[in-house]
């Protein structure tokens, strides 16, 4: 019996170094590629190099049309606020720059404000709401590293609206007046207007902000403000104004789109590239000397 337990001792002694050959192991710097992996998952992952997505854009427009005579403040030119939507597919490149074109719904008004005393009447007309627009973004703040896609985005674009030539209405009001304090005479006065859409096509001139805030590898957010420029009158009033059926008077109400928009983006990325490279040499952590660690490269679709 006691021959058996020394025999026991003897083997225990003999892998003693073997096990604390693999505690030290332990110890050890890691190797390379476990160094490598920790710093892809501290700082975000692979760096994008560039995506294809499509967008659902919901906004709130207003515009004003331009008014060249107000009959001595008779008539007036009031301010539309109105939902628009678009569809767009875009591609962007290495997170800073991209372009996208699409659809877009949102109309572009006349409206007509007669000052009649204590009830003003308001006469309303939009184009057909169809068009196009080409956008340019440039990202100008980074709220995250590269491969996160947040920030702030410069646009600049240039919507296009078909038109189609046709009569959006007509309106009349008439009613009696004097000329001057003495009320020496009645007249009947008589106001007009007709409405009709361009019959070639248009455009308006945009430049805004954006702030887009990545939600996942396929959806981001952003909110948007952009300024209007209206090129070209897309939609036109045309009013007349007369005293007693002689003395006619005419204005005309421009409708171009110029104003403002505020918009929320959902984006969809169906196809994506990246590369994991380099992350070390971004991050300042690449060792020196004997463990210097070579960087791979690796590119990822989806």
């Amino acid at each position: 019996m006691m021959k058996r337990y020394f025999v026991f001792l003897l083997v225990v002694l003999a892998n003693m170094p073997a096990l604390g050959q693999e505690l030290a192991d332990y110890y050890q710097i890691p190797d390379q590629r476990h160094q490598y992996d920790r710093l892809l998952a501290r700082y975000g992952g692979a760096y994008t190099r560039d995506r294809w997505y499509v967008s659902l854009n919901g906004f709130v427009r207003t515009d004003r049309a331009k008014l060249d005579n107000s009959f001595n403040d008779l008539i007036g030119s009031n301010r539309v606020t109105k939902l628009g939507w678009s569809a767009l597919i875009g591609w962007a490149y290495r997170e800073r720059w991209a372009v996208e074109a699409g659809y877009v719904s949102s109309p572009t008004h006349t409206e007509v404000l007669v000052n009649s005393g204590v009830y003003p009447y308001t006469f309303r007309f939009s184009n057909d709401k169809q068009g196009l627009v080409l956008r340019g973004k440039r990202m100008i703040l980074s709220t995250s590293g590269p491969w996160n896609r947040s920030g702030f985005w410069l646009t600049g674009g240039l919507w296009v609206t078909p038109n189609s030539n046709q009569d959006k209405g007509k309106f009349a009001l008439s009613g009696y007046g004097y000329r001057d304090w003495r009320r020496e005479k009645l007249d009947t006065l008589r106001l007009s207007g007709q409405t009709v859409t361009s019959a070639v096509p248009t455009a308006m001139a945009e430049l805004g902000v954006e702030y887009n805030i990545r939600l996942n590898n396929q959806f981001d957010m952003g909110f948007s403000v952009r300024k209007l420029w209206g090129l070209g009158s897309s939609i036109k009033t045309d009013v007349t104004y007369n005293i007693n059926g002689r003395e006619a008077h005419h204005a005309q109400f421009d409708g171009t789109g110029s104003g403002m928009t505020y918009g929320l983006t959902l984006r969809y990325t169906f196809a994506l590239r990246q590369t994991l490279s380099n992350v070390l040499d971004i991050q300042g952590k690449r060792p020196s000397g004997r463990s210097k660690i070579t960087p791979f490269k690796e590119q990822i679709k989806y």
